[in-house]
Formats: C-alpha cells, structure tokens, sequence
C-alpha cells in the first residue's frame, strides 16, 4: 500500500507537532540509533486505532519515509507492539515468515528491522521508535534492547509532558 499524504490536513494536532518541535534532542536521538543499530534509517511513528503516522525521521538511506506520511497500522512491523508491548529485532526480515510478506517491506525494501514500543507515562501506547535498512543487520549487543526502550521511554515522556501542558 503507497502511503496517502494530504497536504491540506495533518495528521498531527497542532499540540503534537509542538511536542515534536520542542524536541530540539529528537534529530540527535534518532542518529544514536541509527548508531547503535548501524542501520540508516530511524524514525517516530504515533498509532491511531488504524494508522501509523511518521513524526520525525532520520533517512541517510533515503528509504522515501517522510514526515505525514500514513499506512494502515495492521501493514507495518510497528504493529507488533499492539500485541507484543517488548522491543522487536529482526535481522533478516526476507527470512521470516512471520513479516517478509508484509506490504511495507516490499514497499521500502526492508531486510532489517529494531523498534521500541512508545509509551506515555500514564500507560498509553503512543506509537514507536524504529530503525529500518535495506542490508541485513546482526544485533548483536546485548544492551541494544534496553537502550532502544530507554530512549522510546524518553520520548514517551517528553511528549507526555509538552501534550499535557498544551491541554491546560
């Protein structure tokens, strides 16, 4: 499925894309994980019942990922973490059975694939951190999903923060 971007709305509230905006470490955040990942691209993605919209990206790989762009939830790797709340590593995403015929990793050729699930501090699942590449990736230190939650959870609380200073 090609995301469906409408220049005329946004899919952010004006309160969540301050949230983004405030967040002068996102950039910053988003390149530590492309480090710690050695994959090229990194991103932040907010879920709606239906939809995964991307807020802020960092694409050395230029894997045509923007910023507005929207795909059905249920398409994507994020997805997961509806069901399964926990950091998700996928090396060879070609290999798996479970996610190699997803319509996303055709779209983007994607073959590797480390996410975290972002949570506000008041337990809702807000969206997720992900870090894509083409090549095959080989996660192999052993403090790379702890990391990963850690910067989601920094995330999580940042948003929570701006989003409800906005609401008073």
């Amino acid at each position: 499925m090609i995301p469906s971007v409408n220049p005329t709305h946004s899919f952010l509230s004006p309160e969540e894309r301050a949230a983004i905006a405030e967040i002068e470490a996102t950039t910053s955040i988003l390149q530590l994980v492309t480090r710690l990942t050695n994959m090229r691209f990194a991103g932040i993605a907010k879920f709606t019942d239906v939809e995964w919209i991307v807020c802020s990206v960092y694409d050395t790989a230029n894997m045509g990922i923007h910023v507005d762009d929207v795909l059905d939830l249920e398409t994507t790797l994020c997805s997961e973490f509806c069901i399964n709340p926990h950091a998700l590593f996928i090396p060879q995403v070609s290999q798996d059975g479970r996610f190699s015929t997803r319509p996303v990793v055709k779209q983007y050729a994607i073959e590797s694939y480390a996410g975290a699930p972002i949570f506000l501090p008041d337990g809702r699942l807000f969206g997720a951190l992900c870090a894509l590449d083409s090549r095959a990736m080989l996660f192999d230190d052993p403090n790379l999903s702890e990391t990963l939650s850690l910067f989601a959870r920094l995330i999580g609380c940042i948003f929570f923060a701006n989003l409800t200073a906005a609401e008073q």
